[in-house]
């Protein structure tokens, strides 16, 4: 599945919105229904109708349909209201200042709920627009991916269930000057649009820098962290930056070294293949890359002390994930608990017996299903990498082949 872009905003459609205001006028009109039977009914047990009447509660009706949203048909159950109580009012007898008091309360009621109605539309249609924006901006800042030789990329962004449905990740990967790739995820601090506006200054920054070529994960972390003071920017974020490198003498092997710099990030996940396997379908163990210790202090502290890179040997077969803390932190649990869970998902999915749930995709919409019972309450982006092996022609699941230099090589 690819990253979200504006084509695919989730908008509702005139159709379900036709049904939902049918459903409400239904829902009124049967209010009214039964207000008429519980006012006969009433009057026929105390046999005396004046006292049995309850015209003046048919304001209800109009008030359950304003929950459409549509003042034209709230305006509609309104009309049928009063004139349905009216009918009572006289057909029970009721004294006619009394009845005119009643009457005029379900107009009144009626008048009100179209008013709120309206003003609800109103309200519900510029949250849609600024939805809509804010996750158009969010789109464009996601990444096409690269397709260097035989490594698989593939990502998902996954908006919070609440909110604007935007924030502050991103993931992103570049092949730089020198033929690496460099592998990039990130948090900025909030879950508005002031936190993506920010998540794209940094992005930029850190995108720029990346593509240069001949400096390691921690010196573009420095970088950045320089860059955000000079330009004066008011953003905090945790980022991992991860590089994939490969000695010109080791070419074709398959033999591959990550080395990797985290600044308050949560650690990536690496699972190994399982012993005799390079082909990445089943899984063995997962393994936190921690290094020596914590990352690093987050983007845009401004602190001084220099940031250090971690290195290990990427096996054959292997898959890479990085992710943002939406996917493994629950208010209801530990870290621990969520990064242990998010390792159970990874070898779940990746020794699942269908052979859709091996490929790289399909393993990963695994993970996100196992991982996150219950929906995500913050957003969650993640980017995973799996390894080929290079005594072989690239898989067809890791896209055609890598162009020839000077040709994008974006899928």
């Amino acid at each position: 599945m690819p990253p979200i872009t504006p084509q695919d905003l989730t908008h509702l459609s005139p159709g379900s919105s036709g049904r939902s205001a049918m459903h409400a006028v239904l829902l009124g009109l049967g209010v009214v229904a039964a207000l008429c039977l519980v006012d006969v009914a009433g009057g026929l047990v105390l046999q005396q109708r004046t006292a049995a009447n309850i015209s003046g509660t048919f304001a209800l009706a109009p008030a359950l349909t304003a929950l459409s949203r549509s003042w034209r048909h709230t305006a509609l159950v309104g009309v049928v209201s009063v004139v349905v109580a009216g009918a009572l009012v006289v057909v029970d007898g009721v004294p006619w200042g009394t009845g005119a008091v009643r009457t005029l309360v379900v107009l009144a009621g009626a008048v009100l709920s179209s008013v709120v109605a309206h003003l609800q539309h109103r309200q519900w249609a510029q949250l849609q627009d600024r939805r809509q924006a804010a996750r158009t901006l969010q789109a464009a800042m996601l990444t096409r991916l690269p397709r260097p030789d035989h490594l698989q990329l593939t990502s998902r962004y996954l908006p919070a269930s609440s909110g604007d449905q935007v924030g502050g990740d991103w993931y992103d990967a570049v092949v730089d000057a020198d033929g690496a790739t460099v592998l990039i995820i990130g948090d900025v601090v909030g879950h508005d649009i002031q936190a993506a506006a920010a998540m794209g200054q940094l992005r930029g920054l850190l995108r720029a820098y990346a593509v240069e070529g001949g400096q390691s994960p921690a010196q573009l972390l420095a970088r950045t962290d320089d860059g955000i003071t000079r330009l004066g920017l008011d953003v905090l974020a945790t980022a991992v930056v991860a590089r994939v490198e490969q000695d010109p003498a080791r070419a074709g092997s398959g033999e591959r070294r990550l080395r990797w710099s985290n600044a308050g990030h949560p650690p990536p996940m690496l699972l190994h293949p399982a012993d005799g396997t390079t082909d990445g379908t089943t899984g063995g163990r997962v393994e936190r890359l921690t290094g020596d210790g914590d990352g690093d202090v987050v983007l845009g502290l401004g602190l001084p002390g220099p940031r250090r890179d971690q290195v290990l040997d990427l096996p054959v077969g292997s898959t890479l994930l990085l992710y943002t803390d939406g996917l493994v932190e629950r208010r209801d649990e530990d870290l621990d608990e969520g990064l242990a869970r998010l390792a159970r998902a990874m070898t779940r999915s990746d020794a699942a017996p269908s052979p859709a749930q091996r490929s790289l995709d399909g393993w990963l919409d695994g993970v996100l299903a196992a991982s996150m019972r219950g929906g995500n309450q913050d957003d969650v982006a993640v980017l995973a990498v799996r390894a080929h092996r290079e005594d072989r022609p690239r898989p067809a699941e890791a896209g055609p082949p890598r162009p020839q230099p000077g040709a994008p090589v974006l899928q």
